[in-house]
């Protein structure tokens, strides 16, 4: 099927919307394969341009960008910078509506970031950021999924599990995250393209979307999901699988249950939109009453052709939980690195989670781990594959030198590009005797451990407890099922003999005494859903809820310590 040659009259809404998108991301693809092939010819060429239209900002005349002419140039006269040294601008440019200050570009859109540290912070996004989160976010990854899977999806609504909070600052301009800036462009044509209702979309504090996203989803083709995280869907699917009675009396009759949370105007807008459909309904009963196995998702959904959303990193587990229910050979689109920063890396095939650098995105700057001066820094031809680096970034919303706190590993290149994979924030180790424990380590341990014993883990978190003596790490897990011949001791022996695999001087220090043997709770079932609904109570987009898989505020780990499952911790 070429794209090219799709007569728009034979598509539906949905359809014209991902053939404009298709052939964007094929120009995006394009562009970037040409790109990859001398990587710092066209990011420096990138940097020239945003240090020329940005030369009469009041950071550019600061830093004396009109006479900035290499790279070695702008090393030796802008710092390197973190958040701190824009939030002076960023006020002024949100409470006092000043423009000019850091850039040029229009800004009209703060992205709030997930908060994991702090308060959340205001990130600018210009609109030509907008339109690069665009074309490599949802464009590109359109195109990757025509190009390899054909186009016989292309008709069908997506269903999307990214829900929008947005707010106004004081000038006016939105305040929510950037994947939600994206999805909102589409305005009231939302629900022409996705499954879900705006009130799942959109949706009020009190209403249960985990509902609403899948019975909607149960009566309609699916050509793609698309999610922040590819867990997102895991918990749908879960969902769908331990409710589907209800569901399908609700599709039936075309009702809403009395115990589903909602306001009334919510429920009585929602009644209007829905009809009974008892074939509908009896298709589905007949898949989950024959079905001995998990295997629904191709059988509820045929059309069905790919996932889309975060499944690299801290996120890999849930691959194979997921084919589980839909198939060993399902098809995953694994989203690069992205942040409200910009776009980072896209992958250049599906189903894997190797993603390569993009040249036109962003200036890009490397400091090695565990740099000892600035001198250190490199550019993207220098990277060396097998090493680990801090990213350094200069966008298109004005930010320059700024240090992400991202931790990256080189694991290839393709063409002249580097590829990448996302390790772990910098600013989010463990420490009690300075050791620093890092995500990856947490990760290698928990997910060892459960391969190893066997059981079907939901999600993990861990703290450090500086009370006891000697000090320890303590592991909370949330288990699907444990099996009848895995104890609480098995497991704790198995956690500390990968802990001190995953990092040896853990492993030394409690060999000496210095540090005590990690400890494990095992959690109530759906703590991690309860942790996810009470952030998204309090204002944080859906979106952007990850597991807190490092505790280091009290308050988090009294939330967890009381949702302990006091019978299998006995």
């Amino acid at each position: 099927m070429n794209i090219e040659n799709l007569i728009d009259d034979n598509l539906t809404y949905s359809g014209k919307c991902h053939k404009e998108l298709i052939l964007k991301g094929k120009e995006a693809y394009d562009n970037l394969m040409k790109s990859s092939k001398n990587p710092l010819k066209y990011n420096t060429e990138l940097l020239m341009k945003i240090l020329n239209d940005n030369k009469d900002t009041e950071y550019g005349k600061k830093y004396d960008f009109a006479n900035i002419k290499t790279i070695k140039e702008y090393q030796e006269k802008v710092p390197i910078t973190t958040y701190d040294d824009y939030a002076e601008y960023i006020y002024r440019m949100t409470e006092k509506g000043e423009d000019n200050l850091i850039t040029v570009y229009d800004v009209n859109h703060y992205a709030k970031s997930s908060g994991t540290m702090g308060n959340p912070k205001r990130i600018p996004v210009s609109i030509l950021s907008e339109k690069n989160f665009t074309k490599y976010v949802t464009a590109y990854n359109l195109y990757m999924m025509y190009k390899e899977l054909g186009g016989n999806w292309i008709n069908y609504p997506v269903l999307n599990l990214v829900e929008l909070s947005f707010s106004k600052l004081k000038n006016g301009a939105d305040y929510a995250s950037i994947s939600g800036k994206i999805i909102k462009e589409y305005d009231e044509n939302l629900t022409k393209i996705m499954t879900s209702p705006i009130e799942a979309i959109m949706p009020k504090l009190e209403t249960d979307t985990r509902y609403l996203h899948a019975r909607f989803a149960l009566t309609q083709k699916i050509s793609y999901v698309f999610t922040s995280f590819v867990s997102l869907f895991l918990e749908s699917v879960r969902y769908i699988t331990a409710n589907w009675e209800l569901l399908v009396e609700d599709i039936e009759k075309g009702t809403i249950n009395d115990s589903i949370k909602m306001s009334e105007d919510v429920r009585k807008n929602l009644l209007k939109k829905i009809k009974p459909m008892p074939e509908r309904a009896k298709q589905i009963r007949k898949i989950f009453e024959e079905t001995d196995d998990k295997l629904i998702v191709p059988k509820l959904w045929p059309e069905l052709c790919c996932i889309s959303g975060v499944g690299t990193g801290g996120f890999a587990n849930y691959l194979d939980k997921i084919k589980e229910f839909a198939g060993d050979d399902f098809n995953f689109y694994l989203t690069g690195l992205t942040a409200s920063e910009g776009s980072f890396s896209v992958p250049f095939e599906l189903n894997n989670g190797e993603a390569m650098l993009i040249p036109d995105s962003m200036f890009y700057e490397f400091l090695p781990l565990n740099f000892e001066s600035y001198d250190e820094i490199c550019t993207i031809d220098e990277l060396e594959v097998g090493k680990k680096y801090e990213i350094v970034t200069t966008n298109l919303s004005g930010f320059y030198r700024y240090r992400m706190k991202d931790i990256i590993k080189v694991i290839g290149k393709k063409n002249e590009t580097p590829i990448i994979e996302f390790l772990y924030r910098l600013d989010q180790c463990l420490s009690l005797t300075g050791e620093k424990i890092n995500e990856d380590h947490l990760r290698k341990t928990v997910y060892t451990t459960e391969e190893e014993l066997g059981f079907n883990l939901i999600d993990f978190s861990v703290y450090a407890d500086s009370d006891s003596s000697p000090m320890k790490y303590v592991f909370l897990l949330e288990i699907e099922s444990l099996p009848e011949e895995i104890n609480l001791d098995l497991i704790k022996e198995t956690i500390n003999k990968n802990f001190a695999i995953a990092e040896p001087l853990l492993g030394y220090k409690i060999e000496k005494g210095i540090l005590n043997k990690a400890d494990v709770k095992l959690l109530q079932a759906e703590t991690y859903l309860l942790y996810k609904d009470l952030r998204v109570a309090k204002g944080t987009s859906s979106a952007q809820v990850k597991p807190p898989r490092m505790i280091r505020d009290d308050l988090t780990k009294r939330f967890f310590l009381v949702l302990l499952d006091e019978e299998l911790n006995q």
